[in-house]
């Protein structure tokens, strides 16, 4: 048997995605060994790459000596496969209807098949589109009841050896666990500018990772803070926008997380008279306002941080 080959990347889904391109194949035609998931790091630091190891799987029946051969040749997408048999099969119907029935007029001909083949055209379109759906709404599987009452648990204990003891609720909002902590301990748990909030709530995720679903998120809270922050970088952002607009200085907002970073796009993505983007390393970075054609003024020139996205639509 092959050896597999091997794929790198920033996480497992994405490492996955390349190898199926690369090969043009499904996940369900590749053999995917995960040999390192991966890691963000904490605030930027000691960064691991996803690895995975891939190879195709042996196709029942086949010979195992012309396997290597089969293995180089491109896979074919669904969908096209099946338009390439509809029309296989309009061919067929349409070279029988030439020998039984006589040549129409081709404008009566054009006006005819117009029809049928929009409808053939949408009825292909709905069978091939309707298992998508289905099979993406089986995959959103949500955590047990028990694995909701353990990471209230957790959340609790580690409260209290902390010297914070506090109520925590755990509940399920838009596919992503929302867990709250509320009591007289509030304002030390969410420390300067959330960051004690922040820091807690990703240990949590690396600790319930493995617990959770893929793909789904756990989220922190202390009472309403993360609301109540949102809307005072929304007012800032505004504030700043309109600075900018003034006086054509570049202003900045001092690191965000990514969350926060995405309030601050959003907020100005419709304006069209400035920009903004996320500049700098790690999981907190600052986010810079300014006029369209000023970005090379700001903060960035001395090569210090990294540039990440171009517009207000960016994180």
């Amino acid at each position: 048997m092959a050896k597999g080959k091997d794929f790198y990347g920033k996480d497992v889904t994405e490492v996955i995605a390349n190898a199926c391109k690369e090969l043009s194949a499904s996940q369900e035609d590749l053999d995917i060994e995960v040999l390192e998931t991966g890691s963000a790091g904490i605030f930027g630091l000691c960064k691991k790459k996803a690895h995975i190891r891939v190879s195709r799987k042996a196709k029942k029946g086949a010979d195992p000596e012309k396997k290597t051969d089969k293995a180089v040749e491109p896979v074919a997408e669904p969908e096209p496969e099946v338009i390439t048999q509809v029309e296989v099969q309009e061919k067929k119907e349409e070279s029988a209807r030439r020998k039984n029935v006589p040549e129409p007029d081709e404008t009566a001909k054009e006006e005819k098949s117009a029809p049928a083949r929009k409808k053939k055209a949408q009825e292909l379109s709905a069978a091939v589109e309707q298992p998508v759906e289905l099979k993406e709404s089986t995959q959103r599987e949500l955590p047990s009841d028990e694995v909701i009452t353990t990471i209230k648990e957790d959340i609790t204990e580690l409260l209290t050896v902390m010297g914070f003891p506090s109520n925590v609720t755990v509940e399920i909002v838009d596919y992503s666990v929302a867990c709250r902590i509320s009591g007289e301990h509030q304002e030390v748990l969410i420390g300067n500018d959330g960051r004690t909030l922040d820091s807690l709530q990703y240990l949590l995720r690396k600790i319930m990772s493995r617990r959770l679903p893929d793909r789904m998120m756990l989220s922190l809270d202390v009472g309403d803070y993360r609301q109540r922050r949102a809307q005072e970088l929304k007012e800032r952002a505004l504030e700043l926008a309109h600075q900018v607009k003034a006086d054509g200085k570049t202003q900045a907002i001092a690191a965000l997380n990514p969350s926060e970073r995405r309030v601050v796009h959003m907020m100005l993505q419709d304006d069209k008279a400035i920009r903004s983007r996320s500049v700098g390393e790690g999981l907190f970075k600052k986010v810079l306002i300014y006029k369209p054609g000023k970005k090379n003024k700001s903060g960035s020139r001395k090569g210090k941080g990294r540039q990440s996205g171009h517009s207000s639509g960016n994180k």
